[in-house]
Protein backbone atom coordinates (compact mmCIF):
# COMPACT_ATOMS: atom_id res chain seq x y z
CA UNK A 1 0.00 0.00 0.00
CA UNK A 2 1.47 3.34 -1.07
CA UNK A 3 0.05 6.37 0.72
CA UNK A 4 0.64 9.94 -0.39
CA UNK A 5 0.31 12.60 2.30
CA UNK A 6 0.01 16.16 1.01
CA UNK A 7 1.07 18.59 3.70
CA UNK A 8 3.60 18.34 6.53
CA UNK A 9 2.06 20.27 9.39
CA UNK A 10 0.75 18.66 12.56
CA UNK A 11 -1.98 16.74 10.70
CA UNK A 12 0.21 15.62 7.80
CA UNK A 13 2.99 14.49 10.11
CA UNK A 14 0.55 12.49 12.23
CA UNK A 15 -1.01 10.91 9.13
CA UNK A 16 2.36 9.90 7.71
CA UNK A 17 3.48 8.50 11.07
CA UNK A 18 0.28 6.47 11.55
CA UNK A 19 0.32 5.11 7.99
CA UNK A 20 3.97 4.09 8.31
CA UNK A 21 3.22 2.32 11.61
CA UNK A 22 0.55 0.38 9.72
CA UNK A 23 3.27 -0.82 7.30
CA UNK A 24 2.31 1.41 4.39
CA UNK A 25 4.89 2.93 2.08
CA UNK A 26 4.50 6.65 2.70
CA UNK A 27 5.48 9.67 0.65
CA UNK A 28 5.01 13.19 2.05
CA UNK A 29 4.85 16.07 -0.40
CA UNK A 30 4.76 19.63 0.88
CA UNK A 31 5.61 23.03 -0.46
CA UNK A 32 5.97 25.73 2.18
CA UNK A 33 5.50 26.31 5.88
CA UNK A 34 1.89 26.33 7.04
CA UNK A 35 -0.01 27.17 10.20
CA UNK A 36 1.84 24.58 12.29
CA UNK A 37 5.11 26.45 11.77
CA UNK A 38 3.46 29.50 13.35
CA UNK A 39 2.57 27.64 16.55
CA UNK A 40 3.07 29.15 19.99
CA UNK A 41 3.99 25.92 21.78
CA UNK A 42 0.52 25.44 23.31
CA UNK A 43 -1.62 22.53 22.12
CA UNK A 44 -5.38 22.26 22.65
CA UNK A 45 -8.18 19.98 21.49
CA UNK A 46 -10.86 22.65 21.78
CA UNK A 47 -10.29 26.42 21.65
CA UNK A 48 -8.87 27.13 25.10
CA UNK A 49 -11.29 29.96 25.84
CA UNK A 50 -14.21 27.50 25.53
CA UNK A 51 -12.62 24.28 26.79
CA UNK A 52 -14.41 22.63 29.71
CA UNK A 53 -13.16 19.20 30.76
CA UNK A 54 -9.64 18.19 29.61
CA UNK A 55 -9.61 15.98 26.53
CA UNK A 56 -8.45 12.47 27.43
CA UNK A 57 -5.52 11.59 25.21
CA UNK A 58 -5.40 8.14 23.67
CA UNK A 59 -2.22 6.09 23.85
CA UNK A 60 -1.38 6.78 20.20
CA UNK A 61 -1.97 10.52 20.59
CA UNK A 62 0.24 10.64 23.70
CA UNK A 63 3.01 8.67 22.01
CA UNK A 64 2.99 10.93 18.97
CA UNK A 65 3.03 14.05 21.14
CA UNK A 66 6.09 12.77 23.00
CA UNK A 67 7.83 12.05 19.71
CA UNK A 68 7.32 15.72 18.77
CA UNK A 69 8.75 16.93 22.09
CA UNK A 70 5.41 17.88 23.64
CA UNK A 71 4.32 17.20 27.22
CA UNK A 72 0.79 16.38 28.36
CA UNK A 73 -0.13 15.57 31.95
CA UNK A 74 -3.41 14.42 33.39
CA UNK A 75 -4.44 18.06 33.98
CA UNK A 76 -4.06 21.17 31.79
CA UNK A 77 -0.86 23.16 32.06
CA UNK A 78 -0.72 26.93 32.58
CA UNK A 79 1.42 29.02 30.23
CA UNK A 80 2.51 32.65 30.09
CA UNK A 81 2.50 34.93 27.07
CA UNK A 82 5.06 37.67 26.54
CA UNK A 83 2.18 40.15 26.92
CA UNK A 84 1.59 39.16 30.54
CA UNK A 85 -1.44 36.91 30.10
CA UNK A 86 -1.91 33.37 31.37
CA UNK A 87 -3.68 30.65 29.43
CA UNK A 88 -4.34 26.97 30.08
CA UNK A 89 -3.41 24.33 27.51
CA UNK A 90 -3.89 20.58 27.24
CA UNK A 91 -0.28 20.03 26.16
CA UNK A 92 2.85 22.11 25.64
CA UNK A 93 6.18 22.20 23.92
CA UNK A 94 8.58 20.70 26.46
CA UNK A 95 10.69 23.88 26.46
CA UNK A 96 7.86 25.95 27.97
CA UNK A 97 7.45 26.59 31.70
CA UNK A 98 4.33 25.05 33.24
CA UNK A 99 3.18 27.51 35.89
CA UNK A 100 0.43 25.20 37.15
CA UNK A 101 3.06 23.34 39.16
CA UNK A 102 4.52 26.53 40.66
CA UNK A 103 1.60 28.16 42.45
CA UNK A 104 2.68 30.09 45.53
CA UNK A 105 6.32 30.27 44.43
CA UNK A 106 8.66 33.11 43.53
CA UNK A 107 9.37 33.08 39.80
CA UNK A 108 12.26 35.02 38.33
CA UNK A 109 11.65 36.61 34.94
CA UNK A 110 14.83 36.88 32.88
CA UNK A 111 15.59 40.53 32.12
CA UNK A 112 17.51 41.25 28.93
CA UNK A 113 17.65 44.37 26.79
CA UNK A 114 15.53 43.26 23.85
CA UNK A 115 12.90 45.06 21.82
CA UNK A 116 10.48 42.12 22.07
CA UNK A 117 10.80 41.44 25.82
CA UNK A 118 10.02 43.72 28.78
CA UNK A 119 10.72 41.72 31.94
CA UNK A 120 9.65 44.36 34.51
CA UNK A 121 6.35 44.97 32.74
CA UNK A 122 5.79 41.24 32.23
CA UNK A 123 6.54 40.42 35.87
CA UNK A 124 4.11 43.11 37.03
CA UNK A 125 1.35 41.97 34.65
CA UNK A 126 1.71 38.31 35.62
CA UNK A 127 1.72 39.19 39.33
CA UNK A 128 -1.60 41.01 38.83
CA UNK A 129 -3.38 38.03 37.25
CA UNK A 130 -6.20 36.43 39.19
CA UNK A 131 -4.27 33.14 39.36
CA UNK A 132 -1.17 34.77 40.84
CA UNK A 133 -3.20 36.62 43.47
CA UNK A 134 -5.23 33.53 44.36
CA UNK A 135 -2.15 31.32 44.73
CA UNK A 136 0.21 33.93 46.16
CA UNK A 137 2.63 33.54 43.25
CA UNK A 138 5.20 36.31 42.75
CA UNK A 139 7.01 37.24 39.55
CA UNK A 140 10.21 39.27 39.81
CA UNK A 141 12.50 40.57 37.05
CA UNK A 142 16.12 39.45 37.41
CA UNK A 143 18.77 41.09 35.23
CA UNK A 144 21.13 38.87 33.25
CA UNK A 145 24.49 40.14 32.07
CA UNK A 146 24.29 38.87 28.51
CA UNK A 147 24.70 40.56 25.15
CA UNK A 148 21.11 40.21 23.99
CA UNK A 149 21.43 42.08 20.66
CA UNK A 150 18.15 43.89 21.24
CA UNK A 151 17.01 43.99 17.61
CA UNK A 152 18.06 40.45 16.66
CA UNK A 153 15.00 38.52 15.40
CA UNK A 154 13.56 36.11 17.96
CA UNK A 155 14.30 33.10 15.74
CA UNK A 156 17.97 34.01 15.43
CA UNK A 157 18.29 34.78 19.13
CA UNK A 158 16.86 31.35 19.98
CA UNK A 159 19.26 29.66 17.54
CA UNK A 160 22.17 31.36 19.29
CA UNK A 161 21.78 29.12 22.35
CA UNK A 162 22.23 25.98 20.29
CA UNK A 163 25.92 26.85 20.57
CA UNK A 164 27.41 25.07 23.59
CA UNK A 165 29.46 28.08 24.72
CA UNK A 166 26.48 30.46 24.55
CA UNK A 167 24.31 28.00 26.47
CA UNK A 168 27.01 27.70 29.11
CA UNK A 169 27.02 31.49 29.54
CA UNK A 170 23.24 31.56 29.90
CA UNK A 171 23.32 28.77 32.48
CA UNK A 172 25.98 30.58 34.50
CA UNK A 173 23.97 33.82 34.48
CA UNK A 174 20.79 32.05 35.59
CA UNK A 175 22.66 30.34 38.42
CA UNK A 176 24.22 33.64 39.52
CA UNK A 177 21.00 35.68 39.41
CA UNK A 178 18.60 33.05 40.73
CA UNK A 179 19.12 33.50 44.46
CA UNK A 180 15.83 33.22 46.35
CA UNK A 181 13.84 32.28 43.25
CA UNK A 182 11.99 29.00 42.81
CA UNK A 183 11.89 28.96 38.99
CA UNK A 184 12.93 30.90 35.89
CA UNK A 185 10.65 32.23 33.16
CA UNK A 186 12.54 33.04 29.97
CA UNK A 187 11.49 34.35 26.60
CA UNK A 188 11.11 31.98 23.63
CA UNK A 189 14.87 31.69 23.29
CA UNK A 190 15.72 28.05 23.98
CA UNK A 191 16.68 26.87 20.54
CA UNK A 192 15.09 26.33 17.16
CA UNK A 193 15.77 22.62 17.58
CA UNK A 194 14.64 20.31 20.40
CA UNK A 195 17.01 19.60 23.27
CA UNK A 196 18.28 23.06 24.24
CA UNK A 197 15.90 23.47 27.19
CA UNK A 198 16.80 20.02 28.52
CA UNK A 199 20.51 20.82 28.24
CA UNK A 200 20.02 24.10 30.11
CA UNK A 201 18.01 22.42 32.86
CA UNK A 202 20.98 20.17 33.56
CA UNK A 203 23.06 23.28 34.24
CA UNK A 204 20.54 25.09 36.46
CA UNK A 205 18.99 23.55 39.55
CA UNK A 206 15.74 25.52 39.36
CA UNK A 207 12.78 24.66 37.10
CA UNK A 208 12.92 26.81 33.99
CA UNK A 209 11.21 27.29 30.67
CA UNK A 210 9.91 29.69 28.08
CA UNK A 211 6.89 31.87 27.64
CA UNK A 212 4.79 31.16 24.55
CA UNK A 213 6.31 31.96 21.16
CA UNK A 214 4.92 34.54 18.80
CA UNK A 215 4.05 33.33 15.26
CA UNK A 216 7.18 32.37 13.37
CA UNK A 217 9.19 31.91 16.56
CA UNK A 218 11.13 29.16 18.27
CA UNK A 219 8.23 26.81 19.06
CA UNK A 220 7.19 26.52 15.42
CA UNK A 221 10.80 25.95 14.37
CA UNK A 222 11.21 23.20 16.97
CA UNK A 223 8.08 21.49 15.68
CA UNK A 224 9.50 21.45 12.15
CA UNK A 225 12.84 20.07 13.37
CA UNK A 226 11.09 17.35 15.40
CA UNK A 227 8.87 16.54 12.42
CA UNK A 228 11.85 16.13 10.11
CA UNK A 229 13.59 13.84 12.59
CA UNK A 230 10.43 11.77 13.11
CA UNK A 231 9.79 11.27 9.40
CA UNK A 232 13.43 10.37 8.81
CA UNK A 233 13.36 7.86 11.66
CA UNK A 234 10.39 6.14 9.99
CA UNK A 235 12.16 6.17 6.59
CA UNK A 236 9.32 8.25 5.13
CA UNK A 237 10.17 9.85 1.81
CA UNK A 238 9.71 13.64 1.86
CA UNK A 239 9.56 15.80 -1.23
CA UNK A 240 9.42 19.57 -1.53
CA UNK A 241 7.00 20.19 -4.36
CA UNK A 242 3.61 21.64 -5.16
CA UNK A 243 0.77 19.26 -6.05
CA UNK A 244 -1.51 20.58 -8.78
CA UNK A 245 -3.95 17.71 -9.25
CA UNK A 246 -4.81 14.56 -7.37
CA UNK A 247 -7.04 11.50 -7.58
CA UNK A 248 -7.07 8.35 -5.47
CA UNK A 249 -4.41 6.79 -7.71
CA UNK A 250 -2.36 9.66 -9.13
CA UNK A 251 -0.87 12.97 -8.08
CA UNK A 252 0.42 15.47 -10.62
CA UNK A 253 3.15 17.77 -9.37
CA UNK A 254 3.96 21.23 -10.63
CA UNK A 255 5.91 20.70 -13.83
CA UNK A 256 3.87 17.66 -14.86
CA UNK A 257 5.55 14.83 -12.93
CA UNK A 258 3.11 12.08 -11.97
CA UNK A 259 3.18 9.94 -8.83
CA UNK A 260 1.31 6.64 -8.78
CA UNK A 261 -0.24 5.94 -5.37
CA UNK A 262 -2.94 3.79 -3.78
CA UNK A 263 -4.38 6.27 -1.28
CA UNK A 264 -4.11 10.01 -0.65
CA UNK A 265 -4.34 12.04 2.57
CA UNK A 266 -5.09 15.74 2.10
CA UNK A 267 -3.55 17.64 5.02
CA UNK A 268 -3.44 20.93 3.13
CA UNK A 269 -4.44 23.24 5.93
CA UNK A 270 -7.29 25.72 5.85
CA UNK A 271 -7.54 29.25 4.54
CA UNK A 272 -4.65 30.48 6.72
CA UNK A 273 -2.21 27.94 5.30
CA UNK A 274 -3.47 28.27 1.73
CA UNK A 275 -5.03 24.81 1.54
CA UNK A 276 -8.39 26.47 0.93
CA UNK A 277 -8.14 29.45 -1.41
CA UNK A 278 -10.39 32.51 -1.37
CA UNK A 279 -10.44 33.87 -4.91
CA UNK A 280 -11.22 37.59 -4.71
CA UNK A 281 -13.89 39.21 -6.81
CA UNK A 282 -12.43 40.89 -9.88
CA UNK A 283 -13.61 41.92 -13.36
CA UNK A 284 -12.18 38.82 -15.06
CA UNK A 285 -13.64 36.48 -12.42
CA UNK A 286 -17.44 36.44 -12.75
CA UNK A 287 -19.50 35.42 -9.75
CA UNK A 288 -17.65 37.32 -7.05
CA UNK A 289 -15.36 35.91 -4.39
CA UNK A 290 -15.23 32.13 -4.31
CA UNK A 291 -13.65 29.34 -2.27
CA UNK A 292 -11.84 26.31 -3.66
CA UNK A 293 -9.16 23.78 -2.68
CA UNK A 294 -5.61 24.83 -3.59
CA UNK A 295 -5.33 21.80 -5.88
CA UNK A 296 -7.63 20.07 -8.33
CA UNK A 297 -9.27 17.18 -6.46
CA UNK A 298 -12.66 15.38 -6.61
CA UNK A 299 -13.78 16.78 -3.25
CA UNK A 300 -16.61 19.01 -2.06
CA UNK A 301 -16.15 22.10 0.09
CA UNK A 302 -18.63 22.43 2.92
CA UNK A 303 -19.62 25.07 5.45
CA UNK A 304 -21.96 24.54 8.40
CA UNK A 305 -23.07 21.22 6.95
CA UNK A 306 -23.92 22.62 3.50
CA UNK A 307 -21.98 22.62 0.23
CA UNK A 308 -20.24 25.96 -0.25
CA UNK A 309 -22.37 26.65 -3.33
CA UNK A 310 -25.45 26.55 -1.10
CA UNK A 311 -24.16 29.33 1.15
CA UNK A 312 -23.07 31.53 -1.75
CA UNK A 313 -24.97 34.06 -3.81
CA UNK A 314 -24.79 35.23 -7.40
CA UNK A 315 -22.10 37.59 -6.13
CA UNK A 316 -19.97 34.86 -4.55
CA UNK A 317 -19.46 33.70 -0.96
CA UNK A 318 -21.88 35.51 1.33
CA UNK A 319 -19.49 36.94 3.92
CA UNK A 320 -22.11 39.46 5.04
CA UNK A 321 -24.48 36.74 6.25
CA UNK A 322 -21.98 34.20 7.54
CA UNK A 323 -19.26 36.52 8.81
CA UNK A 324 -15.54 36.44 8.25
CA UNK A 325 -15.47 33.57 10.78
CA UNK A 326 -16.64 31.27 7.98
CA UNK A 327 -13.01 31.25 6.83
CA UNK A 328 -12.20 29.23 9.96
CA UNK A 329 -15.00 26.71 9.31
CA UNK A 330 -14.97 26.08 5.59
CA UNK A 331 -13.26 22.88 4.51
CA UNK A 332 -13.60 19.57 2.73
CA UNK A 333 -16.69 17.48 3.45
CA UNK A 334 -15.84 14.16 5.12
CA UNK A 335 -17.44 10.95 6.30
CA UNK A 336 -15.22 9.86 9.16
CA UNK A 337 -11.69 10.39 7.85
CA UNK A 338 -12.64 9.90 4.19
CA UNK A 339 -13.44 12.68 1.74
CA UNK A 340 -17.14 12.41 1.00
CA UNK A 341 -17.80 10.95 -2.43
CA UNK A 342 -14.09 10.48 -3.21
CA UNK A 343 -13.00 6.86 -2.58
CA UNK A 344 -9.34 6.52 -1.68
CA UNK A 345 -8.95 10.14 -0.55
CA UNK A 346 -8.79 11.06 3.14
CA UNK A 347 -8.69 14.45 4.85
CA UNK A 348 -7.02 15.70 8.03
CA UNK A 349 -6.40 18.84 10.03
CA UNK A 350 -7.63 22.31 9.14
CA UNK A 351 -8.70 21.10 5.69
CA UNK A 352 -11.68 19.31 7.32
CA UNK A 353 -14.92 21.29 7.33
CA UNK A 354 -16.60 22.58 10.48
CA UNK A 355 -14.04 21.48 13.06
CA UNK A 356 -12.09 23.65 15.48
CA UNK A 357 -8.72 24.69 14.05
CA UNK A 358 -6.65 23.45 16.99
CA UNK A 359 -3.35 21.62 17.34
CA UNK A 360 -4.65 18.44 18.97
CA UNK A 361 -7.69 18.18 16.67
CA UNK A 362 -5.27 18.30 13.75
CA UNK A 363 -3.09 15.64 15.34
CA UNK A 364 -6.00 13.33 16.15
CA UNK A 365 -7.55 13.67 12.69
CA UNK A 366 -4.14 13.07 11.10
CA UNK A 367 -3.69 9.84 13.03
CA UNK A 368 -7.19 8.70 12.03
CA UNK A 369 -6.66 9.57 8.35
CA UNK A 370 -3.28 7.84 8.26
CA UNK A 371 -4.67 4.66 9.81
CA UNK A 372 -7.65 4.64 7.46
CA UNK A 373 -5.51 5.25 4.38
CA UNK A 374 -3.17 2.39 5.24
CA UNK A 375 -5.92 -0.23 5.56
Amino acid sequence: MKVLVIGAGVAGTAAAWAAARASAEVVVVHDRAGASALGSGAADFDPWERARAPHELGAEEAEHLRALGYVAGSEPCLLATSAGLLRPARARDGALLDLAELGGRRIAVAELVRDDWDAPLLAHALSETAWAKRTGTRFEPRALELDAERALPAYDFAARFEDEAELEKLGAELAKAGGGADAWLLGPWLGTKPGVAEALRKRVELPLGEALSLPGGAAGARFEAARDALLSERSIQVRRARVERVSASTAVLEGGEELAVDRVVLALGGVLAGGIVLDPARPDHPGGAGLRPSLDAPVVLELDGLPVDAVSTLHGVDLASHGVELLERVGIAVSGAAARGAPGIFVAGDAVADRPRTWLRALASGLAAGRAAAT
